[in-house]
């Protein structure tokens, strides 16, 4: 009789530990995915994330432009198929939602490109080249607009060319170089009308006009006499063009990058 009693004990506590098929066909109807859910990034099934990309023409790492142009053209090649550009539509929203969870789970990064703008305000944040310059120099330094310098260019350009190809007029050069090179500088900034009566000349932006161009021009003339020793040493007419032009080089660049009024 004890042996039934204990038999019988061991019975029901085995009921009670061991889960009913009820319990259990309700716990696997609980973990399985719901129909139409997009599973987690990574676990998209092949027959639903990996075909809408297939589908669409895309790559994973598609961003989101690409995905939209592409979808575009999918809706414009079924226009007629309603179904089908729901479907689409439902496609669309799916691969937006696993890029989504993907780039927040850091498996996507981003593909993003400078654009045009981003780089011109880049650019604008570079330390500009007169800050490299000492401050007593600083405030004659003034950068040239476009059309200023391709004018002045130029001429500078002609009248050192002029130099090299003839020799004999170098000296001529240099003068006219001078000349130009001084009345641009002491006249940049000026208003360009001036009354009938004239314009009285100032002491201190004449004398430190002479002083840039004498500067600058001294020092494309000390340079081209160190080039003209060393490749023409018997003293040629060629040495004395190389002089004239790199002077005029260094007067066209006092005139287009320094002024002399309201500094």
């Amino acid at each position: 009789e004890m042996a039934g009693l204990l038999l019988v004990a061991l019975a029901a506590a085995r009921a009670r530990v061991l889960p009913q098929p009820r319990v259990m066909a309700s716990f696997a109807r609980a973990r399985a995915p719901i129909r139409g859910m997009v599973p987690p990034a990574g676990a998209m099934p092949a027959s639903g994330g990996d075909n809408l990309y297939r589908k669409f023409g895309i790559t994973e790492d598609a961003d989101y432009d690409e995905i939209v142009a592409a979808y575009e053209r999918l809706c414009s090649k079924n226009a007629g198929d309603k179904k089908e550009l729901i479907r689409l539509e439902v496609a669309k929203d799916r691969i937006l939602e696993d890029r989504l969870r993907r780039r927040m789970s850091g498996a996507l990064q981003s593909k993003v490109v400078e654009s045009s703008w981003d780089r011109a305000q880049r650019l604008k944040k570079r330390r500009p080249f007169n800050e490299y310059l000492p401050p007593y120099v600083r405030k004659f330094f003034e950068k040239p607009d476009e059309k200023f310098a391709i004018n002045l260019g130029i001429f500078f350009a002609l009248v050192s060319g002029a130099a090299l190809l003839l020799p004999a007029m170098a000296s001529t050069g240099m003068s006219l170089a001078f000349l130009v090179a001084n009345g641009v500088i002491y006249n940049k900034g000026l208003p360009e009308k001036q009354e009938d009566t004239g314009r009285r000349t100032e002491l201190k932006p004449l004398l430190s006009t002479l002083g840039i161009t004498t500067i600058l021009g001294g020092l494309g003339f000390s340079l081209g006499v160190l080039l003209a020793g060393l490749l023409f040493p018997d003293g040629s007419l060629q040495a004395t063009g190389l002089i004239g032009a790199l002077t005029v080089a260094g007067l066209g660049f006092a005139t287009l990058f320094f002024k002399v009024q309201d500094v």
